[in-house]
């Protein structure tokens, strides 16, 4: 038995495990290797109010317009407040990051916010380095067990006590645990255009649901306005930083496409970017990434640039094809502001949680701060609940089951009907089709459990956005193009016992300095 099962190996589970103390027996399981997650992508940075010109109170207010008013304003005090104080801890204690000449943290600015405050390592690797640096931290730890897919989460007597796995030769495993933390990641490889990670597949949402945990907030999905887009492949993500730095959108004309839509141009909230270039591909203009005046670009952005050059784009020569693609989930696993569901010894942190600081759309560069505040929160709360009893190896094997499915249809159906642009028709017709389906171990194989966890995540997200008659942030229904005052506050949360509304407190106290 662990004392700590972790589902996933991003920014969270590591935060998580790099703050438990090491008398705790912990658990890492991940999908494919250690280092394959959204963090080890994540061009962008960490949004914190280093510098002297800015404060955690600035820092929220640009949370709370971003995310359209839909965000937990006390949960978001705590993101900005412990935030600062946090990443100044990790990098006082070796957290890699980039430097002006006189040594000072070189902050870089991104859409929404008013503050230069984006904490960069590696330019464009900062993700990349915060992974390296905290599986560094964490490598004599925990015990990793790389390509274990989690099939189900063992539920006795409302209590979860364990889970099932499917290691790399397709045997079916249970592990016991006292508490299992749930750091899958997001939802973007169930749409076919997306800047994700393989792994990111949603089955962390449909692990929680056929568990008895409550998700909320599902109909709110980050469109990343630009994805490098190849003969309708997504080719990559061009970060926002990109436009930071003075990059801007034209179409095939060369006119800018932003001019008339929004006062802050490129650098408005990521939502209404994405419709913009979504709009103009639909009715066949183009839209392309002008960042050939950049100084330095190669320096600036190694990856961006090297994995451009790859594709025979000079990013410095050049204009850049870019389309939206799934990007980041708001909505997640119902948590309260420690990393409770509402399932006994389940947890929730990372992307695969909804703790309500994103709201209905994220704020660039927040993804990264909440893994790691909300990952220490949780650490704290452990250990008030934990008594170390030390490892033993209780593993019990089940039946080997092997089979291939194939994801395309539903990718599509995705990307079509619940994506960037909504209709109540197309939602009603994506939920018809993709009913939900019970989890039973017995009657399917390993990768029809893994199909099945793609159709619940789907499914549920599509519900929850056929409920929303409204826009709102990620979410935009043609056919109910504006925000409705009756749904402001309120949160759809689904469970396998139902459907219901709740209020969220979205007034900000201004008690934060």
């Amino acid at each position: 038995m662990f004392d700590i099962c972790i589902i996933g190996g991003g920014v969270a589970g590591l935060m998580l495990a790099h703050s438990l103390p090491s008398s705790m027996s912990i658990a890492i399981l991940t999908k494919e290797d250690p280092f394959t997650s959204n963090t080890a992508l994540a061009q962008g940075g960490i949004a914190a109010s280093l510098a002297t010109y800015d404060s955690p109170s600035r820092h929220a207010v640009d949370t709370m317009l971003a995310t359209a008013n839909h965000a937990h304003s006390e949960r978001v005090d705590i993101l900005v407040q412990e935030g600062k104080m946090l990443v100044e801890k990790l990098m006082s204690q070796g957290l890699p990051y980039d430097t002006t000449t006189n040594g000072n943290p070189n902050l870089g600015q991104e859409a929404a916010h008013t503050q230069r405050r984006i904490l960069h390592a590696g330019g464009d690797q900062t993700g990349k380095m915060l992974m390296q640096y905290l599986l560094k931290q964490t490598q004599e730890k925990v015990t990793r067990l790389p390509f274990h897919a989690v099939l189900q989460l063992q539920i006795n007597e409302g209590r979860c006590t364990g889970v099932i796995v499917s290691d790399e030769h397709g045997h079916r495993h249970f592990i016991q645990a006292r508490h299992v933390i749930l750091a899958t990641g997001g939802i973007g490889q169930l749409y076919s255009q997306t800047s994700n990670s393989s792994v990111a597949t949603g089955d962390g949402l449909s692990l929680a649901y056929h568990a008895g945990a409550i998700l909320e907030d599902l109909e709110f999905v980050q469109f990343h306005p630009t994805i490098f887009t190849l003969n309708g492949k997504s080719c990559g993500l061009i970060s926002e930083a990109v436009r930071g730095e003075g990059a801007f959108l034209v179409n095939q004309d060369g006119e800018r496409v932003m001019q008339d839509v929004h006062p802050l141009l490129e650098l408005a909230p990521r939502d209404i970017v994405a419709r913009v270039i979504e709009w103009h591909w639909q009715k066949g203009d183009p839209v392309f990434l002008d960042a050939r005046h950049i100084y330095r670009f190669d320096q600036k952005f190694p990856s961006i640039y090297a994995n451009c050059m790859s594709h025979g784009v000079n990013p410095v020569q050049d204009l850049l094809p870019v389309r939206p693609g799934a990007h980041f989930h708001m909505g997640g696993v119902q948590t309260n502001d420690v990393g409770e569901t509402s399932v006994s010894q389940l947890y929730a942190i990372g992307e695969v949680a909804s703790t309500g600081v994103h709201g209905a759309n994220r704020l660039a560069s927040n993804s990264l701060l909440e893994g790691l505040v909300f990952a220490q929160r949780l650490a704290k709360r452990l250990q008030e609940k934990v008594t170390p009893q030390g490892f033993k190896h209780s593993i019990q094997v089940y039946s080997k089951l092997m089979n291939t499915c194939h994801f395309n249809v539903m990718q599509l159906r995705m990307t079509e009907q619940v994506g960037i642009i909504r209709t109540g028709a197309s939602l009603h017709a994506f939920v018809n089709d993709f009913p939900l389906h019970p989890l039973n171990l017995t009657d399917y194989t390993n990768q029809e459990i893994d199909y099945i966890h793609r159709y619940t995540a789907g499914s549920l997200i599509a519900k929850s956005a056929l409920l929303r008659t409204e826009s709102r942030g990620g979410h935009y229904r043609h056919d109910y193009p504006t925000s409705c005052d009756e749904w402001t506050g309120k949160v759809i949360e689904q469970s396998i016992y139902g459907v219901s509304i709740s209020t969220r407190k979205i007034e900000r106290k201004e008690t934060v300095k």
